[in-house]
């Protein structure tokens, strides 16, 4: 019975004194400016992406709409859930908003060089970018 009772303070002991190895995954934080989506230039738009790395919560302003999101990093692997958004009419960006926050729901990976945000769908097909602000 000893045996056991010190195995388990021993255990105990060890398992407490580790250091995690559970670190924060480095992703995409602050704000970006989108810059295209897919084939679409959105340079006379102002569409932005606001990550918040310590809720997980994305958000930002669309075409006409703003939105909200959660997301989840891993390595360079990314997700969104699906955004929910204001429903303001905007017959000049309905087309914009819908492949954005599609784009979005099918980003798979991401990059970030020298301040440009890269998403990337299953594929490894470009769907995404954004510059920092």
């Amino acid at each position: 019975m000893r045996i056991v009772i010190a195995l388990v303070i021993f255990g105990l002991v060890g398992f407490t004194s580790c250091k995690s190895t559970n670190k924060k995954m480095q992703g995409p934080k602050g704000k970006y400016i989108v810059q295209s989506v897919k084939t679409d230039s959105i340079a006379d738009k102002e569409m932005t992406i606001i990550f918040n790395e310590d809720t997980g919560q994305v958000n930002g302003r669309g075409v006409c709409n703003s939105y909200s999101s959660t997301y989840v990093v891993s390595g360079e692997s990314i997700k969104f859930s699906p955004a929910i958004s204001t429903k303001m009419m905007c017959p000049e960006g309905t087309s914009l908003e819908y492949n954005f926050f599609q784009a979005l729901l099918k980003a798979n990976t991401f990059s970030i060089k020298k301040g440009k945000l890269n998403l990337y769908n299953a594929e490894n097909t470009l769907i995404l970018t954004a510059k920092d602000d």
